[in-house]
């Protein structure tokens, strides 16, 4: 009589692991039996019940699934849905699924969450380019028609100046025009910037070399005695990413400057580089990697209104803000198959907000990262 093959646990638990969808098993009463490490990243590191309740109570959709596996043993899925976290909206595709034994047993609910998040970025440049190509209308023939007009109008607030004496209330009116004319050519430029991936050099590039010119230019490096301090806490050994070293400073450059506008005169700004545990995307036969740059600050925060908002265009908390630094900054970490978002931080001693970003790694580091034992 042959003998019964035994199911190989740690295989199984091997699979499971290496999934990057997330998966949590539920038992009949909500306590969790099983996660893997993508549940950890996309949920949270502590994934416990209380968190499971918190998570079915903001998303009463998922609520729903779950309920009805664990008091009808139904099957459902929802193939595009918002997952409301703490400080975070996530677009995801969820399944929830009874858990059956071989004997037909019911133990409990499997749900697996896919983050759509990359998978929007792209469809956003894609859709984006598309309208573009329709209406006949390209951001650099747009940006040529404004910045004409933009011009004569300088000039002719310039010329008016000059006809008023220097404390005359004509010439501050000529001081405001040319001023709203400077703001509005910066907001053109600002668009021009990530107009489009045709514009992007996707080479290697050395994300602390990017992250060390972009500290430069905002005026924080070399450090200076009494204001911000910076706190580098780098991987050194992290593989180079697929970028635009120019574009990726600018990204970087515009989250050092709301960091400064946030701290004020002083306070400290962390900067952490590590691999990202979250994202993985198959291509081929191999995984795509990315790393993880943090912008962490000790400014006062902002209030769950403002972090809702934080990535709409025109929305600003500075009284001068164009509203549209974030927003580029996202399509342009977008055009890099990338991703940009902020968290409330939780970093000891800094209460200020966290802006995070993911990169893939570029073709050929990859495998070398993983082959060297640090992954």
């Amino acid at each position: 009589m042959p003998l019964k093959r035994q199911p190989n646990l740690k295989l199984w638990r091997d699979v499971l692991d290496s999934l990057n969808d997330a998966v949590v098993v539920l038992s009949p009463r909500l306590d969790i039996v099983l996660k893997n490490p993508a549940a950890e990243a996309l949920l949270g590191s502590q994934v416990n019940r209380g968190l499971v309740d918190s998570l079915l109570g903001r998303n009463p959709w998922l609520e729903g699934m779950v309920h009805d596996c664990l008091e009808k043993r139904q099957e459902s899925s929802c193939a595009d849905a918002k997952l409301a976290l703490a400080g975070q909206d996530l677009a995801v595709r969820a399944e929830v699924a009874p858990l059956l034994t071989q004997t037909g047993q019911f133990k409990g609910a499997v749900v697996l969450l896919h983050d759509l998040s990359h998978q929007r970025g792209v469809e956003l440049v894609a859709n984006g380019a598309d309208s573009e190509r329709r209406m006949g209308l390209s951001p650099s023939g747009l940006a040529h028609e404004i910045k004409n007009p933009l011009t004569g109008i300088k000039g002719a607030a310039e010329l008016l100046a000059g006809l008023f004496a220097p404390d005359h209330r004509g010439r501050q009116y000529c001081g405001l025009i040319m001023d709203g004319v400077s703001r509005i050519t910066e907001l053109v430029e600002q668009v021009l910037s990530v107009s489009g991936p045709q514009r992007l050099k996707k080479q290697p590039v050395n994300i602390h070399m990017v992250l060390h010119r972009a500290l430069r230019m905002a005026g924080l490096f070399p450090p200076v005695e009494g204001a911000i301090r910076v706190e580098q806490v780098f991987d050194p050994s992290l593989p180079d990413v697929l970028g635009d070293a120019a574009a990726l400073e600018r990204v970087f450059l515009n989250l050092f400057r709301n960091a400064i506008e946030a701290i004020g005169p002083s306070g400290t700004i962390r900067l952490r580089t590590q691999m990202e545990s979250k994202f993985r995307l198959r291509m081929g036969h191999e995984q795509r990697r990315f790393l993880r740059v943090e912008v962490i600050d000790s400014g006062p925060g902002m209030t769950p209104d403002q972090q809702a908002q934080l990535f709409t265009p025109f929305f600003t908390t500075k009284p001068s803000g164009s509203g549209l630094g974030l927003v580029l900054s996202q399509r342009m970490v977008a055009l890099h198959d990338g991703k940009l978002w902020a968290e409330p931080s939780e970093e000891a001693g800094l209460t200020g907000m966290t802006f995070k970003v993911t990169l893939p790694l570029a073709v050929g580091s990859q495998s070398n990262y993983g082959e060297s034992g640090i992954a």
